[in-house]
């Protein structure tokens, strides 16, 4: 049986989605779901079969959808973006939000109720979990579908997602609080219905994680390849590129591909692209190591054994990262000045050519230079590191 875990975090939920939309075009089968807050309520829907729905409602997201606030004056707040004329609406805002001892739920309430299916949730053959803190009785809950009483399903969907600065609100006589406060990520969930397979998707969120200490588990994680957006930014911005993101994500996972921004299919040949950095050529290979205070010696060994180790300090790239690995990372560098568009699965010949007669239309010789005495020390270079890989590109690409 293979196990989807969805980790709570607010905004950042729509990253979950996007990753089960790939899950579902690879034809990965998920037996069962749980997950905590923005995790339970999305695999609510997985459950019910309602994954389009879950990713057009995220799609068309906006803030007042999920919270009783003004869209144009929360993009403010958000991109802190504020001017004088709205202080005074914030202000009353803010007041309001103290004076009820919370945010209004009410909206979020109204979201559940339009899209979550209590029938179907309870005869889909799937498994079903969610995670939540009983204040009232000081303990956690972790939940099956067949432990919440019948018609309940929402309430304790909500409940799941009742985030400290809500508004407090009873359910069956008692209050709840955000189960991130106890499991995060409730793995333990499936796995004590005996799941040992498991596809993880990790949001980075603020809350406890427990772990299973079992070492024969297979466990699959679907990380982001950035860091999200904030977990109360429900901007309609945020949520497309989070969408974005845990798609090309999930894909990256099964298919092997490469890139840290980008996605490549492999080529997996070292020999190739060692070449390709030695195609640079002596003259531009010595030209680099100057800007780069290194001292004379024979190309080569200038380029493997000093060029190379520092652009990979340089880029912060992992010290046993392979040859093909570097000229992906050194090429998304070139992908990233010419603005080219990045989710979209790209082979190595098409994407290094589509860089290269991009860079060629404007690229010009680097203005900012970079004293030498900078470029010798370590710890300095690092922090005028942009513009030497701009000027080390320059030269290896020209």
């Amino acid at each position: 049986m293979l196990g989807l875990v969805l980790e709570g975090g607010g905004a950042r939920g729509a990253y979950e989605i996007g990753a089960c939309k790939a899950l579902k075009e690879l034809g990965i089968k998920i037996d069962g779901v749980v997950g905590t807050s923005i995790g339970a309520i999305n695999g609510a829907m997985i459950v019910q079969g309602d994954l389009e729905k879950a990713y057009e409602l995220w799609y068309e997201l906006n803030p007042s959808k999920v919270l009783d606030v003004n869209d144009r004056v929360f993009n403010k707040v958000i991109n802190k973006n504020i001017k004088t004329k709205d202080i005074p609406r914030l202000a009353l805002k803010i007041r309001n939000i103290f004076k009820d001892k919370g945010f209004d739920t009410s909206r979020i309430r109204q979201l559940l109720e339009e899209n979550i299916d209590e029938e179907k949730i309870r005869k889909s053959d799937m498994d079903f979990g969610i995670v939540t803190v009983s204040v009232t009785d000081k303990k956690p809950l972790e939940l099956y579908k067949e432990d919440i009483p019948e018609g309940k399903i929402k309430d304790y969907i909500m409940a799941s997602a009742y985030h400290p600065a809500f508004k407090p609100e009873k359910v069956d006589g008692k209050i709840f609080l955000d189960g991130a406060f106890h499991d995060n990520l409730p793995l333990k969930l499936l796995y004590d219905k005996g799941y040992r397979n498991f596809v993880v998707i990790r949001l980075y969120s603020i809350g406890r994680v427990r772990k299973v200490k079992d070492k024969d588990l297979e466990i699959t994680y679907i990380e982001p390849s950035e860091k999200l957006c904030n977990t109360l930014d429900f901007t309609n911005d945020s949520a497309r590129l989070n969408l974005k993101l845990g798609y090309y994500d999930t894909l990256k996972v099964f298919k092997n591909l490469k890139g840290r921004k980008y996605y490549l299919e492999p080529k997996n040949d070292e020999e190739f692209f060692l070449n390709f950095l030695l195609d640079t050529g002596e003259e531009n290979i010595l030209k680099i190591g100057k800007l780069l205070g290194i001292g004379d010696m024979p190309y080569r060994r200038m380029l493997l054994e000093f060029i190379v180790p520092r652009i990979i300090e340089l880029l912060a790239l992992d010290d046993n990262i392979g040859y093909e690995e570097l000229v992906i990372a050194l090429i998304e560098e070139i992908a990233q000045i010419c603005d080219i568009e990045r989710f979209k699965i790209y082979d190595f010949d098409s994407f290094h050519s589509l860089a290269m007669s991009s860079y060629n239309e404007h690229k010009e010789k680097p203005k900012n230079k970079i004293p030498k005495f900078v470029k010798r020390n370590e710890i300095l270079s690092l922090a005028a590191k942009e513009s030497i890989i701009e000027e080390v590109i320059f030269e290896m690409f020209r």
